[in-house]
């Protein structure tokens, strides 16, 4: 249980400086990623630590309730004696208190938070795969039918032709020797 709460207090300082709106330095979106990470996998395990201290509490509870005896009964051969019979002491028994399930309740909170701090990283990382939006390549087929182009063709005036020494004309658009 204690390991949960150092856990969670690590977590959620870590959590406070992973905050995008938190500016430190130069910090990259990628490191920031990395702590959230880190945070969420600590929060995760608090949880786990805070559940488990819960139930071995609540364990010893269910143990020391099955073995609780009367001292003494009270019906002794004389009869019962005392109020109503009941002279002996009784030992104490522990129940399920608000404690133990404000102890589940938490940890299950802090399990779930862990796992949400952990898939809100990815969204953090910067996706390290270049996208290519190219055009898509489609092979014809054989029914594929080909129109012609029916839009005018502009007509192009050849006088940004660069004119060689001889008169001629290149086909480069601009001649720079």
């Amino acid at each position: 249980m204690i390991v949960g709460i150092v856990l969670g207090a690590i977590g959620c300082l870590i959590a406070i400086f992973a905050l995008k709106c938190l500016k430190m330095g130069n910090m990259e979106d990628n490191v920031k990623a990395t702590m959230t990470l880190a945070a969420g996998i600590m929060l995760l395990l608090a949880g786990v630590c805070g559940i488990a201290g819960v139930s071995a509490f609540a364990n010893l509870i269910v143990q020391s309730f099955r073995f609780t005896t009367y001292a003494d009964g009270g019906f002794g051969m004389y009869g019962g004696g005392g109020i109503g019979g009941l002279t002996g002491s009784l030992t104490p028994r522990y129940t399920f208190g608000p404690a133990l399930f404000v102890g589940w309740i938490g940890g299950a909170i802090l399990f779930i938070g862990g796992i949400m701090m952990c898939l809100a990283c990815r969204g953090m990382a910067p996706d390290t795969k270049q996208r290519y939006d190219g055009m898509a390549y489609k092979a014809a087929s054989q029914h594929t039918m080909y129109k012609s182009d029916i839009r005018p063709r502009p007509a192009y005036n050849d006088s940004y032709k660069a004119h060689s020494v001889d008169g001629r004309q290149s086909n480069q658009r601009f001649d720079y020797v």
